[in-house]
């Protein structure tokens, strides 16, 4: 692994979970604050993403990874041009390209990547977003999400198969979308369908009250000139594409609202499911039974 890379891991410039844990600390107590002050905090409340360290086993699975750095525009807050990273396992013939959700880095589907590198015409990609894991940045967003996605399919072509969790997911069904691309099999595991609804959920289990929180989707929409509903996926087409789409989740999911991804799946009936009730939004990647199925599926491409 590069010594670069290693300092941000590692290193006394890597942010922590005591920066989120003072984040949301100011969210409970915005009704003593200026609403500029608000708007201030609930960004760093919904976009700042903390950064955790390697486990041993992440670590030497990145060490073993070819790595290179391509750049997102970060339109709607720094303004700049943002470096993210982006790592490569094996040569073969087929594609297969792994984005994070929020929060997350590439190193956390460590025991999915382990099995496809296995795979002997296999290519893997994953890469840590921009604010995210090794990848610099303050503060991320769904948009850095899919910029970085494009730079990726301009770097390796289109993928032949694509898998995302979480906002992740939606990140990847979005930008195949804008980038016209039809994988084999598309692979999404407790999707965000609403963004609105997420940024609601998060404001909402801080205790953030309602006026402020109309408050803020009036400023997102200053910002993003459309409002906060605009980003999601009930106008999502891919499925009449004769894509194979399959979609795990959990039922009882108390991050992401299970609610619209039912509503978006009677829209798309020819989509799979699979249930895996009770096993909590980040634990779904790490689920076994999952990992089998998951694998399944791939190997019949592969």
């Amino acid at each position: 692994m590069p010594d670069g890379l290693i300092s941000l891991y590692f290193g006394q410039t890597l942010p922590t979970m005591k920066v989120y844990k003072e984040i949301v600390a100011q969210a409970r107590e915005l009704t003593s604050s200026g609403i500029t002050e608000q708007e201030t905090i609930l960004w760093k409340l919904l976009c700042y993403a903390a950064k955790m360290p390697l486990r041993k086993n992440q670590e030497e699975l990145i060490s073993r990874a070819a790595q290179i750095t391509l750049q997102a525009p970060d339109t709607y807050f720094s303004g700049g041009i943002l470096p993210f990273n982006v790592f490569k396992w094996g040569s073969g013939s087929k594609l297969i390209l792994i984005t994070h959700g929020w929060s997350s880095k590439a190193a956390d589907f460590s025991s999915l990547i382990t099995a496809l590198i296995a795979i002997e015409n296999a290519t893997v990609v994953a890469f840590d977003a921009p604010g995210n894991g090794s990848s610099p940045g303050e503060l991320s967003n769904l948009i850095l999400y899919t910029e970085a996605l494009q730079a990726i399919y301009r770097e390796f072509g289109n993928p032949d198969i694509v898998i995302g969790h979480s906002l992740g997911a939606m990140a990847n069904m979005m930008s195949l979308e804008q980038a016209d691309i039809k994988p084999e099999l598309l692979i999404s595991i407790a999707p965000v369908i609403n963004l609105k609804a997420l940024f609601n959920n998060m404001m909402e289990a801080v205790d953030v009250p309602v006026k402020i929180r109309e408050n803020f989707f009036e400023r997102f929409f200053e910002r993003f000139k459309v409002p906060a509903n605009a980003y999601d996926l009930t106008s999502y087409t891919l499925s009449a594409a004769s894509i194979d789409h399959w979609i795990a989740y959990d039922d009882q999911d108390a991050v992401v609202n299970t609610d619209f991804l039912i509503e978006f799946l009677k829209l798309h009936p020819a989509i799979e499911t699979t249930l895996y009730s009770g096993t909590g939004h980040e634990k779904l990647i790490r689920r076994e039974e999952l990992l089998q199925e998951l694998m399944q599926r791939i190997r019949r491409i592969v």
